[in-house]
């Protein structure tokens, strides 16, 4: 129901602020992998590899991008975890030089992670919001395509995990 809502909410943004401003919508996939710190869990993996879903729309230098991620089962010590999490970042971009492929991209968001830790004598599950701060790099590889490396840091709310240092490289198509 929550992430009906928020993808309800990002689309009535989109689509009452589509007529005053030239926005563009695009969607995309990002390939990560996150360094992960826990509270006091030193048997669960610090390492997770992912994948995630984009939906996003921006003007020339503002945007605003949903997401849902979803890690691969990663083993440690006879426990196997999974991290999965949707949310939204407000973007800014900046262009660099003369040819205006090159961006900085600067993002600012929220999320909710939800892991998932199986072990030899049962499993657990645990849900906590994180605070999202990052940046990045993008490439417009022609006038509909680009490629972005980011780089976000996230800060956990009540959760298992404290933080986590996510690093994704992707890509973008705009309608």
């Amino acid at each position: 129901m929550k992430k009906t809502l928020l993808l309800a909410g990002l689309a009535g943004m989109v689509a009452a602020n589509a007529e005053a401003v030239d926005m563009t919508p695009y969607v995309g996939m990002d390939a990560g992998y996150a360094s992960v710190d826990y509270n006091d869990y030193y048997y669960l993996p610090t390492k997770n590899l992912s994948l995630a879903a984009v939906l996003g729309a921006r003007t020339d230098h503002y945007g605003v991008e949903a997401f849902y991620m979803n890690s691969l089962r990663q083993h440690k010590a006879g426990a196997a975890t999974r991290i999965s999490g949707y949310g939204v970042d407000a973007l800014a971009f900046q262009q660099l030089g003369c040819s205006g492929r090159w961006e900085l991209v600067g993002a600012a968001g929220i999320g909710e992670y939800k892991i998932k830790a199986n072990y030899a004598e049962g499993g657990t599950s645990d849900t906590g919001y994180g605070y999202r701060l990052g940046g990045g790099l993008q490439y417009a590889m022609s006038e509909n395509t680009s490629l972005r490396v980011m780089y976000h840091h996230v800060w956990m709310n009540k959760s298992t995990i404290d933080s986590m240092d996510e690093y994704t490289i992707g890509f973008r198509y705009a309608f």
